[in-house]
């Protein structure tokens, strides 16, 4: 299916008014390519130079603010998943595992002309390096995954070798990580098993060797997906969870405590990952499809935003007017009279697909076919209409290809339900009746 994007001067136009200065800024969408169904992260050193990657294998990379994308890095077996840089030279790109015996992680010192597979510095086998943050010009820290086996590794020497934290006793699975200076840092997934699989946040005042939970949440199977620092005060934190009010985490002291806030005018049942505020009063909440929301008032009200974007993952906030996200493109908010991208198309791959065999009326027990596109991480649930899991029949690693996998529901009442798959894809659902 081809989604295409016509830019044009007009189109997704806001007005703000800063300091009595009144200006016109919208989101507009960039003309690079994916090889998959998103760009999974990227990562701007300046508002001209930056790098973003995708599941299909590449690394991408612009000197020009997004007009134009050169690919650096290219192999159809790797799943980028981060990327991070300390500077316009040094940078490190880190993948799921994906059906692969095991992660990669890849350093580039020439901005990316050239990259070096050291997977071999790292001191543990993971599956996936989801999150990475570079402190200073020798400091970094990854972390992982987002469906289990929770760790950090940190660095002190620009990746020539690595400390491993097992999180298992904390965390059931970590996805973002992010430090003020080298001792204050934050890592944001799931709470660990017996804990209830909440969304978390943990603390740690040095750095690195001792973490706390600063926020726990109240429901079941959930993540906190990326954490966003605005100033020295103020932080934010997505929580990832199907939901027709999404919901995110906000800190005013300095990520010492969090409130937990709604999307209150949301009412468009979807997922958000990302999150990205330019000040205060103006930011977005984003996920998979067109789950897009904004808000100009400090998240007193939000408005959905259908026609930005897709897919959002990560939001990098640049400077006081300049805003970068990663998706099934890249987009980019900026002063509209700053950038004219000319008319383009971009094919977005087919999402994996699902049915219930023979009938969607299923009484004792049936079977659902599942096909997988690729190697990916899978969940297959049954939801009741108001959004609870009920009971959750795969969850795992599987291989690309078709599955009948049989299940049963003797135990659940009758009714209206929804088999919830989730992959590298998103969320894909379909209604079912327990007769």
């Amino acid at each position: 299916m081809k989604v295409k994007y016509l830019i044009r001067s007009l189109s997704f136009c806001l007005l703000f008014l800063f300091s009595n200065t009144s200006f016109s800024q919208n989101w507009q969408t960039l003309n690079a390519n994916t090889l998959s169904w998103r760009f999974e992260d990227l990562q701007f050193v300046n508002t001209e130079i930056g790098w973003v990657v995708d599941g299909g294998g590449q690394i991408l990379k612009t000197i020009d603010g997004g007009l134009t994308w050169s690919q650096q890095y290219y192999d159809s077996n790797q799943y980028f998943r981060s990327i991070e840089f300390f500077n316009e030279d040094i940078g490190f790109a880190g993948t799921l595992a994906n059906g692969n015996p095991n992660v990669t992680l890849l350093k580039t010192v020439d901005g990316g002309e050239t990259w070096q597979d050291i997977s071999s510095n790292l001191p543990a086998n993971v599956p996936g390096i989801c999150g990475m943050h570079a402190v200073n010009e020798n400091t970094i820290f990854i972390t992982g995954v987002f469906y289990g086996s929770a760790y950090i590794m940190k660095s002190i020497n620009q990746g020539d070798s690595w400390i491993y934290i097992d999180m298992g006793n904390l965390c059931n699975g970590l996805v973002d990580i992010y430090f003020k200076d080298e001792n204050i840092g934050f890592a944001a997934g799931q709470s660990a098993q017996g804990t209830g699989l909440t969304g978390t946040i943990v603390r740690t005042e040095d750095g690195g060797e001792t973490w706390n939970p600063v926020v726990l949440g109240n429901n079941s199977n959930q993540r906190i997906w990326k954490i966003q620092q605005l100033n020295d005060d103020v932080m934010y934190a997505s929580v990832e969870a199907f939901t027709s009010t999404p919901e995110y985490y906000k800190s005013v002291d300095g990520g010492s405590t969090w409130e937990l806030n709604s999307v209150t005018s949301a009412g468009v049942s979807g997922t958000i990952q990302g999150i990205g505020f330019l000040n205060e009063s103006i930011g977005w909440v984003g996920g998979f499809d067109t789950f897009l929301y904004e808000t100009t008032d400090q998240g007193q009200s939000w408005e959905y935003k259908p026609t930005i974007g897709t897919s959002f993952n990560r939001f990098q906030r640049v400077n006081d007017t300049l805003m970068y996200t990663s998706g099934v493109n890249v987009y980019k908010y900026v002063d509209a009279n700053q950038l004219s991208v000319d008319d383009f198309e971009v094919v977005k791959p087919k999402g994996h697909n699902m049915r219930i065999l023979k009938s969607n009326i299923v009484k004792n027990r049936a079977v659902l076919e599942l096909d997988l596109i690729n190697n990916t991480y899978c969940e297959l649930s049954i939801y009741n209409d108001v959004g609870q899991r009920l009971k959750t029949i795969i969850q795992g690693m599987r291989n690309a290809g078709i599955y009948e996998i049989p299940f049963e529901v003797n135990s659940i009442a009758k009714g209206l339900y929804f088999m919830v798959l989730y992959t590298y894809h998103g969320y894909e659902s379909i209604r079912f009746v327990i007769d």
